[in-house]
């Protein structure tokens, strides 16, 4: 069940113009190989943004989802996932607002037909940082732990290091970190001189206070 939700919520983000980001290629077209996805706009649209939100998540959650115990219950797949924060970006953005066209905008399935107004949000993602060749997709340590197993008494599938895990997001502080260098505060993908607003949730605050404190010495955008 939580497949579907998690597939519902990427594709209903899809139509607000964040897409899948594949990590170390950055890549939209999902690799064949170990890989970690992230939320963004398309590569040649982030390039042109001043603004930047970059949403730093919890460990145990998958990507673009906030909490499954609010996504199953009132709140539904957008509340309980960051399509309702985006929404609201793109309401604010939004220069002609009027009753019906926000309302519109909070309908499911809403589509952007202007894709200049895509959210500017990349989201970070500390939990799937394990990789199935298996499946040919990353994983919580949580769905790992699900994995099938031969019998109720086997462990559960053994981690290995060098073929389960991606160079450079080995743990949530250095899928951070990487993000950062390779993505944020690389100029080639985006502006140099765009201003980059942080929020960080649960022990997601770990990563970004340790990068801010001790590893942000690339030169890039001024963050917030």
């Amino acid at each position: 069940m939580q497949t579907c939700q998690r597939k519902e919520a990427e594709k209903r983000l899809s139509y607000l113009g964040l897409e899948c980001i594949h990590l170390p290629d950055f890549a939209m077209t999902k690799p064949s190989g170990p890989h970690v996805p992230i939320l963004a706009p398309p590569p040649d649209l982030l390039k042109t943004r001043k603004r930047l939100i970059v949403l730093v998540n919890d460990t145990m959650q998958d990507l673009g989802i906030l909490a499954y115990r609010q996504l199953q219950r009132e709140l539904g797949i957008n509340g309980g996932s960051v399509v309702n924060f985006a929404k609201e970006m793109v309401k604010c953005s939004d220069t002609d607002n009027t009753a019906e066209r926000d309302a519109k905008i909070f309908k499911d399935g809403h589509v952007l037909q202007d894709k200049t107004t895509t959210p500017a949000l990349i989201v970070l993602n500390a939990g799937q940082l394990l990789y199935s060749h298996k499946y040919d997709q990353a994983m919580t340590l949580r769905s790992w732990s699900a994995m099938p197993r031969k019998s109720i008494a086997h462990d559960m599938v053994r981690i290995r290091d060098n073929e389960n895990r991606v160079p450079g997001h080995e743990n949530a502080k250095k899928h951070v970190k990487t993000v950062f260098d390779e993505v944020i505060c690389n100029p080639d993908r985006v502006a140099a001189d765009a201003e980059v607003y942080v929020i960080a949730i649960e022990d997601g605050t770990e990563s970004i206070l340790n990068l801010l404190t001790h590893d942000c010495t690339s030169p890039g955008p001024a963050f917030t």
